[in-house]
């Protein structure tokens, strides 16, 4: 039976995969992408409060919450403008391809600062899961973008770095005693923040529609089922592993798109499918 931490890991896979499909669709035409951001902090808030109603539970925010929960929200919203900023200079496939490349920091940090081990299987295992991440790379070839292409690579592998210290603060967080609730509510409140400052001050488009009301509905629930499961998963196990597995959500995104006919199959996606799959194998063993 495997670990509960990897099935949530599993699971939080599945809702990034989802959602990447959800977000490309969303960059198909010409829109705010602060605005859905926003829309999505907004959703998750909603459901969190309503989860944490039902269940009759408390939001405890402590002081590990509140000092975890700020930096971790602070990190995350910076992490997501640079995300959206990379997005100008680059396709968004290239740009989440690269972001999830945060996995390689999330290891080293992991066995910094939490003191988790490195063994050969889990070594291994990370080793897969980078390696099809660069088999999905896609170099962009058209004259005169290569000075604004190296400028989004900046701006995304910073973004990708702020990604790895959040989680790696995050479960410094659960470990520390804080409430897992509070600290995804104070995110959501990040991302709603980090989103309207986007589409305010760098896009000047703020407007609502249908589109984007849709979209952010759609987004945000996936969005909660992601960093509720990623969440869970941290507090469960090691952040070098279940992140490295929540990092392969390309795997899911990739079998919709393949569903949809969005994209085709090729030799290196299944080849990169494989190297994915050993990956979550190997790790569900480490």
């Amino acid at each position: 039976m495997l670990n509960p931490a990897i099935i949530f890991a599993l699971l939080s896979l599945v809702f990034g995969g989802l959602n990447e499909v959800v977000f490309k669709r969303y960059n198909a035409r010409e829109r705010s992408r602060g605005m859905m951001i926003s829309g999505v902090g907004v959703v998750w808030s909603v459901l969190l409060i309503a989860d944490v109603t039902i269940r009759a539970d408390t939001l405890d925010f402590n002081p590990p919450t509140w000092w975890f929960g700020l930096v971790a929200g602070i990190l995350l919203a910076i992490a997501n403008i640079l995300l959206l900023e990379s997005l100008r200079h680059m396709e968004v496939s290239l740009g989440s391809t690269i972001y999830r490349l945060n996995t390689i920091a999330v290891v080293f940090l992991s066995v910094l600062f939490l003191g988790e081990s490195l063994s050969v299987i889990k070594l291994a295992g990370i080793g897969c899961g980078v390696i099809a991440v660069l088999l999905l790379y896609r170099q962009q070839h058209s004259a005169g973008i290569h000075r604004t292409l190296r400028t989004g690579l900046v701006i995304v592998i910073v973004g990708a770095l702020l990604r790895a210290v959040y989680g790696v603060v995050t479960k410094a967080g659960l470990s520390a005693g804080a409430d897992a609730d509070a600290l995804m509510l104070i995110s959501a409140i990040c991302w709603i923040i980090s989103g309207l400052v986007y589409a305010v001050l760098k896009e000047n488009r703020y407007s609502i529609t249908r589109a984007k009301l849709a979209y952010s509905l759609v987004s945000g629930l996936l969005v909660y089922g992601i960093v509720k499961t990623l969440v869970m998963a941290l507090s469960l196990g090691e952040a070098s592993v279940v992140v490295t597995i929540a990092n392969m959500s390309f795997l899911m995104a990739l079998l919709v798109a393949l569903v949809l006919k969005m994209e085709s199959l090729s030799p290196r996606k299944v080849i990169a499918m494989l190297f994915a799959i050993s990956a979550i194998t190997l790790l569900s063993y480490a």
